[in-house]
């Protein structure tokens, strides 16, 4: 009986021992960061063509809309200032030119994101600051033929969000995606609504 005693305390402080290290890790380990994944809705998108001595562009009708799927880290480096490195999928919305030329595409991109947080007394807001590199795969179909190529390319872009709980930010954004293909400089901007989800 004593010795099932014994052995029922020690079970007992060996299981409140390995609960508060593992809270320990968990604590300690999102004081370093947290992981991320996200998804945008882009609601206006712009294609532009630049040739050597001329440029043509268009927008998207709204039903063509543009996505980003993301997932990442988001360093704690301040308490107001945070560090994301991310990845990014990046599909984007058909741009018609006088109806006789259709393009679209989806893009890769790995992008370092910088934020700065303002605090508030209901809602704490932030700006995030965007740069990142990658791929875009551009498909072009005009009178009936159709070529894909994909060409390396960057991305710049912000974002004004809240917070609104520890795990879960929304946000308002733009990127600017440039890449070079046949010596034709092609940007596709996009205006987008999104949200983070912090685990």
């Amino acid at each position: 009986m004593k010795s099932s005693m014994v052995a029922l305390s020690l079970l007992s402080i060996f299981a409140m021992i390995s609960q508060a290290v593992a809270s320990d890790k968990k604590a300690s380990s999102k004081e370093l960061g947290q992981f991320y994944v996200g998804a945008d809705i882009g609601f206006y998108n712009e294609t532009e063509f630049e040739f050597p001595n001329d440029a043509i562009e268009d927008s998207s009708d709204l039903s063509d809309l543009s996505y980003n799927l993301v997932g990442g880290y988001e360093f704690n480096t301040h308490d107001v200032v945070k560090l994301g490195l991310e990845a990014e999928y990046r599909k984007i919305g058909k741009v018609s030119f006088s109806d006789s030329m259709d393009i679209e595409g989806q893009a890769f991109f790995v992008n370092v994101k910088p934020k700065f947080i303002v605090k508030g007394d209901a809602l704490d807001l932030y700006v995030s600051l965007l740069a990142g590199v990658g791929s875009m795969d551009m498909d072009v179909k005009m009178s009936g033929t159709s070529e894909s190529k994909s060409e390396a390319a960057y991305q710049v872009g912000a974002e004004l969000g809240a917070i609104v709980s520890d795990n879960i930010d929304i946000h308002l954004g733009y990127r600017n995606a440039r890449v070079e293909i046949y010596d034709v400089d092609v940007s596709s901007q996009t205006a987008y609504i999104g949200a983070r989800y912090k685990f």
